[in-house]
């Protein structure tokens, strides 16, 4: 995906990324690849019935499938021009071109299946192989165990991505989050990967795992943590954070989180208690103890945010760990943004906030949105 943004920069859709220019030049990629290709006449296909006023997907969707009418009948010979072309084709056209594997490859598992491989080099095959991992689960375990021994990061990546049995954009793995057992021996071979990037996937599998295997993930990263490596130490880190932040009793023990924290809060204000969507509101939090022996704390908060039909939507932000005894006081603030972004809209109304410290709710209050 692309990198990030200098913050004086203005954010880019993703979309914007596909625009008339980037669909030309995907269609050199094309020819090069492939001499027979008509590309005035596929952007012509590509360009038409307003391209530029449909969403990121759909315009994916589009590139893609235009390609079956320009490409040569047999399968395997077209995955072979769109391999040739990936090299030098940008992040969000390799996408598309994963995406004409999945609509059009779903019946030759064994071409499919390796061209993703070798797709996912250029951007990411994670989106594509699922249908492969939810209709052939069986038949993918054993190589997905091969991609784990890749010297290639972004194939081992995708055995830690394409496993996940929640994932992001993705259809969810039903067998997987049945039993979760097989994705732990994958994750097995990646737990201290060299790659932070192949890490940062594993970690998030785990993240995905806990949510209906708390118990699995707990055991497993102990297990984990016995080895000593940093690396490992990391993942653990951030797989357990959905745990920490629910207070699970061996995962907060791992990390020497209090159990039962003895503390008092002394304030909790939220400011201003009313502002417009698009406003920012001021959390403070200040607390202290009695106990003299040092204490460690998770604290996070939980907003409930209102939706359009008046329910409420509730999602737990990190903020902050520390450690207290008698000879300290804690202040925290924060700061909550109530802007309108791609994965969330706003709503007026009362919203509430409660503040968890190692996983339980210690105090709560509302902002109102106008």
């Amino acid at each position: 995906m692309p990198s990030k943004l200098n913050r004086k920069e203005k954010p880019r859709l993703w979309k914007d990324h596909l625009s008339k220019e980037a669909v030309s030049v995907f269609a050199t990629c094309i020819a090069d690849a492939y001499s027979k290709f008509d590309q005035e006449k596929y952007v012509a296909t590509v360009l038409s019935d307003g391209f530029l006023k449909l969403e990121l997907k759909e315009r994916l969707n589009k590139i893609a499938e235009s390609l079956k009418s320009f490409l040569p009948t047999d399968y395997d010979k077209a995955v072979r021009i769109l391999i040739k072309a990936a090299p030098n084709a940008g992040t969000f056209e390799n996408w598309a071109l994963t995406i004409y594997v999945e609509r059009f490859g779903l019946k030759d598992f064994k071409t499919s299946v390796n061209a993703l491989e070798e797709l996912t080099k250029y951007g990411t095959s994670e989106f594509a192989i699922r249908p492969f991992m939810i209709h052939q689960t069986a038949r993918m375990l054993p190589i997905l165990i091969k991609w784990t021994m890749s010297p290639n990061e972004h194939i081992r990546r995708l055995a830690a991505e394409s496993s996940r049995p929640r994932g992001v954009w993705v259809a969810h793995i039903e067998a997987f989050k049945k039993d979760a057992t097989p994705v732990i021996r994958i994750l097995e071979n990646l737990k201290a990967d060299d790659s932070l990037y192949v890490r940062k996937a594993v970690a998030n599998n785990l993240n995905d795992i806990s949510k209906e295997h708390p118990d699995l993930v707990a055991k497993t990263c102990k297990k984990w943590q016995e080895a000593g490596d940093a690396r490992t130490d990391w993942i653990i880190k951030h797989g357990c954070r959905t745990l920490v932040k629910n207070g699970h009793p061996e995962v907060m023990k791992l990390f020497g989180f209090a159990n039962k924290p003895d503390v008092k809060i002394k304030l909790f204000s939220i400011r201003p208690s009313r502002i417009n969507i698009g406003g920012m509101a001021t959390l403070v939090l200040k607390l202290n103890t009695d106990q003299k022996s040092k204490q460690k704390l998770s604290i996070d908060y939980r907003v409930y945010f209102v939706s359009k039909n008046g329910s409420k939507n509730k999602k737990l932000f990190k903020w902050a760990v520390k450690t207290i005894d008698s000879s300290n006081n804690l202040t925290l603030e924060k700061k909550q943004l109530f802007k309108d972004r791609f994965t969330r809209k706003h709503f007026p109304g009362a919203h509430k906030i409660e503040v968890l410290i190692n996983g339980d709710v210690v105090v709560s209050k509302s902002v109102t949105l106008l």
